[in-house]
């Protein structure tokens, strides 16, 4: 028996609604990995020496790190006391400290109901001219394990019709992946 050949569709660069984390350096309390949090908001340095990304994806998830996105971190941890954020992670014995509901720019897949590349890229066109995208498909973010989509709205389903349009030919966004 064969390989059936599925298709997903890819869009490079939408910004999404998710969840960030980071694990912290701290590693003895609670306490200590609250005060280098406020350290890294005091000084404004959330990037330098620390990996962060998209909530349960292996790879990280966000592709520009910027003062957009620092500013936003910064501004929703300060909108509540900064442990609430903080978990410890027993399996990877580390503090982490986690982000609710960020803007992010990543890279977002759809499977696809198609059987051949023809029928893909007219799906995509069905799709996108139709502007029903999320209807009976689960779109999420590029090498999570879950979801990570926080908000499906009419902006999210805007951006990724621009962002399939802006990446060239349709074909370019679909790759064949063999189960």
């Amino acid at each position: 028996m064969g390989l059936k050949q599925d298709y997903k569709l890819k869009v490079s660069n939408v910004a999404v609604y998710t969840n960030l984390a980071v694990k912290l350096k701290s590693r003895t309390t609670k306490e200590e990995a609250n005060k280098e949090v406020e350290r890294m908001l005091d000084k404004k340095k959330l990037f330098d020496g620390y990996k962060w990304e998209i909530e349960e994806c292996e790879e990280g998830g966000i592709n520009q790190f910027n003062d957009k996105l620092r500013d936003d971190i910064i501004e929703r941890v300060g909108q509540e006391e900064t442990e609430e954020n903080i978990f410890w992670d027993g399996i990877k014995a580390h503090f982490e400290l986690n982000v609710a509901h960020i803007f992010v720019e990543t890279n977002l897949e759809v499977q696809l109901k198609s059987q051949n590349v023809e029928e893909a890229i007219s799906e995509v066109n069905k799709l996108c001219a139709g502007k029903k995208i999320f209807e009976g498909y689960e779109w999420k973010i590029s090498g999570c394990s879950e979801q990570g989509i926080n908000a499906f709205d009419d902006q999210l389903q805007d951006a990724i019709i621009n962002g399939i349009s802006q990446q060239g030919k349709i074909e370019d966004c679909i790759e064949e992946v063999s189960s």
